[in-house]
């Protein structure tokens, strides 16, 4: 495969300094699928622009390990018409140039962290073959999880004191913020989260502060009003190719419950790509842009935790939830259970066979696909997933195990690609799996977009379901079996699992 490298991609990975260890890690890849790693010749004039002082070390010594297009072929009429006749300036019209070789099929891909670029590509309908790093490396994790390097990327608790603030997974905070190291070193004493790769390599970082009424919010505009906030300091997640971001969301939401706070915030900047990546998941999460810091001029972003806005999606809403809702148990194959919903292991569980090698394990939204006949089911709706258990003794080994939150049904799907675009990399089944789904089970296939709530503390038996008249006896849940509040209630209860803290 031929993969054509935008001018910023090359100058992240040739500065002296390595800022952003998604970009090694991106070529890592393109070095073990044996990808051509091209640059084209108006890229190379870019950068002799951008140069730095000293010759000898300039970027454009390191050029010479790209294979160069040395010519350039004329704009198809597509791009003319859609594309060019919009270019205001030479960057404009160097991007067209690489899009124009994408269009025209002399690259396969062509991979930048220019958004306004992307965004052209899209106009061309050529947006699956314009992708950001971090799109690129969820493509060829899911396509290749043979080749992923690493056997998990555990988020865990850590003293800050334990982290290598020399990592150069820091550099980027360090740049933006100058008293970054003095900050680091005052909170040594205090837990952070944190993602390594087996290499120890930093990945993501989470630091959380709760603030009560008293906090001075002077220098924001507008003023905070009074309440008990959880602050997120420091929040800083790589591209890997797995879903790191919601995985942080959701310990972010955890604390936020935990600590009982009425909101969370964040003040960020938006001035580069990986800001903007993240600020567009905060918002995809409910966090909405509220105002500004006077002082950093930072961005500031809120998330509301003690009230339900039905003008809101269900995801945007989310830890908050409407008891008042349909409510079902879901079977699911314990060979596919613990995979889709790591955090609800059983004891009798070996860990090590769920290392997280996929990107659906990490993210919080995940996917199950059905051919239930069962359509009613709709987004805010509440399922408990039923983990089925060991033939013969069924009563004891076929449990309740967790609680999820509908978050989007789809059927009636027309193209084999739409039905591609929302399952991979967020259901437990390979592309060759749901190639035979699309071709033999197309006409009653539904997919179930749902966000894991909480494991339950005591996994709730076959057999109670049985005794109290839940599930009839000697049967097992069918797909979508519907309950009642009693029911639900009765279930919640004998797991000893409080959710009064969601429901609004």
């Amino acid at each position: 495969m031929r993969v054509l490298l935008d001018t910023n991609i090359i100058i992240h990975r040739e500065n002296k300094i390595i800022t952003n260890y998604s970009v090694a890690h991106f070529f890592r890849w393109l070095d073990k699928l044996k990808f051509d790693k091209l640059i084209h010749h108006v890229s190379r004039n870019e950068i002799k622009r951008y140069i730095n002082d000293n010759p000898n070390e300039s970027i454009v010594f390191k050029l010479d390990a790209y294979e160069e297009i040395k010519t350039s072929v004329s704009l198809a009429d597509e791009v003319k018409k859609t594309i060019s006749i919009d270019d205001k300036n030479e960057n404009d019209r160097v991007d067209t140039i690489l899009l124009n070789e994408v269009y025209v099929g002399r690259v396969d891909l062509l991979i930048t962290e220019d958004k306004r670029l992307r965004n052209k590509a899209i106009k061309l309908n050529i947006g699956n073959k314009v992708l950001s790093i971090n799109a690129f490396l969820l493509y060829v994790t899911n396509e290749h999880p043979e080749l992923i390097e690493y056997k998990m990327l555990a988020v865990k608790k850590e003293i800050i004191g334990n982290i290598n603030i020399n990592d150069i997974f820091f550099d980027s905070l360090r740049n933006t913020y100058p008293e970054f190291n003095k900050w680091f070193a005052r909170k040594c004493n205090e837990n952070a989260y944190v993602c390594q790769d087996d290499f120890g390599h930093i990945l993501g970082f989470l630091y959380l502060k709760t603030e009560d009424q008293n906090e001075n919010y002077s220098h924001l505009n507008p003023i905070f009003i009074p309440k008990k906030r959880l602050k997120i300091g420091t929040f800083k997640v790589d591209a890997t190719g797995f879903r790191l971001g919601e995985r942080f969301i959701k310990i972010i939401f955890d604390n936020a419950l935990e600590r009982n706070v009425d909101e969370v915030y964040v003040t960020l900047y938006e001035n580069r790509e990986e800001l903007v990546t993240l600020s567009n998941l905060l918002s995809k999460w409910g966090f909405e842009k509220y105002g500004i810091n006077n002082k950093t001029k930072e961005t500031v972003l809120v998330k509301q935790m003690k009230q339900y806005d039905y003008k809101l999606k269900v995801m945007q809403n989310f830890p908050n939830l409407i008891y008042n809702k349909n409510k079902y148990i879901l079977p699911i194959k314990p060979e596919y259970h613990t995979s889709l919903i790591p955090d609800s292991i059983l004891k009798n569980e070996n860990e090590n066979d769920f290392l997280a090698k996929t990107p659906y394990r990490y993210a919080l939204q995940k996917v199950y696909i059905s051919f239930s006949y069962e359509r009613n089911i709709y987004p805010g709706d509440i399922l408990l997933f039923y983990r089925t258990g060991v033939s013969g003794n069924a009563k004891y080994t076929s449990v309740i195990t967790s609680l999820a939150i509908i978050d989007e049904v789809i059927s009636d799907f027309v193209t084999k690609e739409e039905f591609f675009k929302h399952c991979q990399n967020r259901s437990i089944f390979t592309k060759e799996e749901l190639e035979n789904m699309w071709k033999y089970n197309r006409s009653n296939l539904l997919v179930v977009k749902f966000i894991f709530v909480k494991s339950l503390n005591n996994k709730v038996i076959l057999k109670f379901l049985w005794d109290n008249n839940i599930i009839y006896y000697k049967k097992g849940p069918r797909p979508f079996t519907r309950i009642n509040n009693n029911q639900f209630d009765l279930i919640l209860k004998e797991s000893n699992t409080d959710f009064s803290k969601y429901w609004r």
